[in-house]
Parts: structure tokens; C-alpha cells; sequence
């Protein structure tokens, strides 16, 4: 890992104004760019807006596609690496929950959501593999929303090398700012310290057009669960957080807080064959 600059926004994604998202999206990576940020990430779903349960609210879209192509020419013009949430039609016909990496050569990759919790059952199905993803300065992973309730995802990406976990949501509607960051605060910062890894989280926030209300609660965690940089205010906004090399070598050289070294997984393995052959 290199030092690098990253930025988490959350903002409103109105349901079914795309080209009205994706033009908010450029306006925050202008700035972000011109802040010398190096990554950033939006909100799951943020193209198209959240539409969990309701599969006929938005039109899905493949990869490549209009949104895509749109959103891969701002990465080539800023020359900036970012994370966005799509609906995606895959060739198949298959729909995916999925966030779409994007940076100066275009697009980079993809990763769909792997755990669909009940609510959402019926609007897109569950991905199946857990990427770790490279830039120049970093190695990073994404987990979508639910995702992040479920530590064997984060471990898995940082056995993979990630040292960022970028966690977009769609999250805490009907619940406050302070009720929706109380919640993430009892597991989130235990991510990042039993794996030695940033962890930063996103979140839509505000009215998406559909009754849902979103509450924002922005934040990053270093690599020992503490909170280093934060949202704000209750409306959109972008954070920002220098993340340092030093800091993750300083974290991870205590030999008995670098927690996945002493993992043991072919114990693991052998405990759960045991108990579905008994």
C-alpha cells in the first residue's frame, strides 16, 4: 500500500432519474478531483436509485450499456478511480445488485452483491464471487450493504490482499442519522480490526422519489476500528480521509493485534465437516 486519498458521498439517487444521478456523481468527482482524491465511492444503487422489492420501479441495465459508458467516460476525462452502484441485466437475463469500478482506462471490474437479505428476495439475485481489486497505490474489495453483516466476506477480501474495504449502502430507512451510525458503529470498526484493513462506509441519504427516505451516516475506519473521518451534516456530502501506509504497517506489526495471522482455517474446515456429518 501506498498513501492514497479517498472519498466516500453520500447523496440523494432519486429512482428512475439516472441521467439526473450520474450528472450529481460527476459534480462530486470534480471536486474530487480537484482535491487530489484518488478513489472514490458511491452508494449501492446509485444510478438508478433503490428500488428493493419493487422490480418493476427501475429498468435494469447490461454492462456495457448507456449508464456505463457514461460514467466510464468521466473516469478517462478526470482520470479518477470510483465505485458506483448499478441494476445489472446481466447477458443471461439474470439481475445483480452490483457496484461498478471505474477510473482513467475506462471500466475496471465489478462486484455483485453476494447476500440478499429477505426485502430484496425477487428484485435481484446473489453474486458469487468475492473479488479483491487493484490500484496503483492500493488494494481494495467492495461489500454491498448487507453484505457487511457477514465477517467471513471482509476476512476473505483481506486474505485476498485488500487493505480498503469500501461498504456502499442503501440503508436506515425511517431510522435517524444517529440510530443508523449507532447500529454500523456495534460491528463495522470490528471489520477493520480483526482484519487490519481501512474500512470505509457510504450511504444514500435523503428522499429517493419513492417514499424512502434514507439516513445518510458516512464514515471511515483505520485499521484498528477507529473512526477517522465522518459525515457532517444529514444532507449530501462528500468525505474525505488520507489514508497512510505507516498507520497499516504500524497496525499490523504488533505481531499479537495482526489478528489473521494466527488464523486457522483448516480447523474451521474440519469443525464444520464434522458437524454436517454428524
Amino acid at each position: 500500500m501506498q498513501d492514497v486519498r479517498i472519498a466516500v458521498v453520500q447523496m440523494t439517487c432519486r429512482v428512475g432519474e439516472s441521467e439526473a444521478n450520474i450528472a450529481r456523481m460527476e459534480q462530486f468527482l470534480s471536486d474530487a478531483a480537484t482535491g487530489n482524491v484518488d478513489m472514490v465511492c458511491f452508494p449501492e444503487l446509485s444510478v438508478q436509485g433503490y428500488t428493493g422489492g419493487d422490480p418493476a420501479a427501475s429498468t435494469p441495465e447490461p454492462i456495457p450499456g448507456p449508464a456505463t459508458e457514461a460514467l466510464a467516460g468521466i473516469g478517462r476525462r478526470l482520470g479518477i478511480t470510483f465505485m458506483a452502484g448499478l441494476l445489472e441485466r446481466d447477458v443471461s437475463g439474470v439481475i445483480y445488485n452490483t457496484q461498478v469500478i471505474f477510473g482513467p482506462q475506462g471500466t475496471i471490474g465489478r462486484y455483485r452483491k453476494t447476500h440478499v437479505p429477505t426485502s430484496e428476495i425477487g428484485t435481484w439475485s446473489c453474486g458469487s464471487d468475492i473479488p479483491a481489486f487493484e490500484h496503483p497505490k492500493v488494494r481494495y474489495g467492495i461489500e454491498i450493504c448487507y453484505d457487511a453483516h457477514f465477517p467471513e466476506v471482509s476476512t476473505i477480501l483481506a486474505e485476498r490482499g485488500a487493505e480498503i474495504l469500501f461498504l456502499p449502502h442503501s440503508s436506515g430507512v425511517g431510522a435517524s442519522a444517529a440510530d443508523k451510525k449507532a447500529g454500523w458503529l456495534r460491528f463495522i470498526p470490528a471489520r477493520a480490526l480483526d482484519n487490519t484493513v481501512y474500512v470505509a462506509v457510504c450511504n444514500q441519504v435523503g428522499d429517493n422519489g419513492t417514499g424512502k427516505i434514507f439516513s445518510g451516516g458516512s464514515f471511515i475506519c483505520d485499521p484498528r476500528g477507529e473512526v477517522i473521518a465522518e459525515s457532517s451534516t444529514t444532507g449530501e456530502e462528500m468525505v474525505v480521509a488520507d489514508l497512510k501506509a505507516h498507520d497499516l504497517a504500524s497496525a499490523r506489526a504488533f505481531a499479537d493485534g495482526f489478528f489473521r495471522h494466527f488464523r486457522r482455517p483448516e480447523i474451521y474446515h474440519r469443525q464444520l465437516r464434522a458437524d454436517r456429518n454428524a
